[in-house]
């Protein structure tokens, strides 16, 4: 399992991904959240970085869960969320444990 800080998570306005670090006992490894992927835990289409910072911090838990089984699986160097992530019903529980958990 991944560990994570509560740092600030920074948002790249060109790729549209927000990024965030997770640490595997010495090495950090680099996590990055899709627009879509943030917006899948909305009703909106579309919001400016602030907002989806927001969001990304409502949802944070779900998405660090995510990031730490992905990287479980394999990604090793670097972690991509992507909508599917946040709609398969696999991590849709996922998320209902976090919030049940919370």
């Amino acid at each position: 399992m991944l560990r994570f800080l509560n740092e600030t998570p920074v948002y790249n306005f060109d790729l549209e991904r927000l990024r965030f670090v997770g640490f595997d006992r010495d090495r950090h490894v680099v996590c990055r959240v899709t627009k879509d992927a943030i917006l899948a835990c909305t009703d909106a289409n579309d919001a400016p970085a602030s907002e989806l910072l927001k969001i990304f911090e409502r949802n944070r838990r779900l998405f660090e869960d995510i990031a730490s089984i992905e990287h479980a699986a394999g990604s090793r160097e670097e972690v991509y969320i992507e909508r599917f992530h946040v709609e398969h019903p696999w991590f849709r529980n996922v998320q209902t444990r976090v919030a049940v958990n919370a």
